[in-house]
């Protein structure tokens, strides 16, 4: 996660939006405390919070959960799944192949080291 906190990262992405605590509280239906304390690392926001944050943010939810511990899945996974998701039907199998063949030959090759 690039050596970043959750509240480091949450405090990178409202800077990036142009916001401050207070407005970012305000457009998620939060008090400004609430932001103030996740930024700090205090608290561990909740799934609902992280919700609200993320459409005042306008930012996909997905990427927060996975930034605040609440997913397993790779950030890079998520990524690419969202890219091959803007694909044709056709193009994404093609991916789905050469996905697959390249993590079987990359664990295959471990193996055998």
């Amino acid at each position: 996660m690039d050596g970043m906190t959750f509240g480091q990262y949450l405090a990178k992405l409202r800077e990036e939006k142009k916001m401050s605590q207070r407005q970012l509280a305000e457009n998620a239906g939060l008090i400004n405390s609430t932001i103030s304390r996740i930024e700090a690392d205090s608290v561990r926001p909740d799934p609902a919070t992280i919700e609200k944050i993320a459409d005042a943010l306008d930012v996909d939810k997905t990427l927060l959960f996975i930034r605040c511990g609440y997913s397993e899945i790779p950030e890079d996974f998520i990524v690419i799944a969202r890219k091959t998701g803007e694909l044709s039907e056709e193009k994404r199998k093609k991916i789905f192949k050469i996905f697959n063949e390249t993590i079987d030959n990359f664990l295959l090759s471990e193996d055998e080291e």
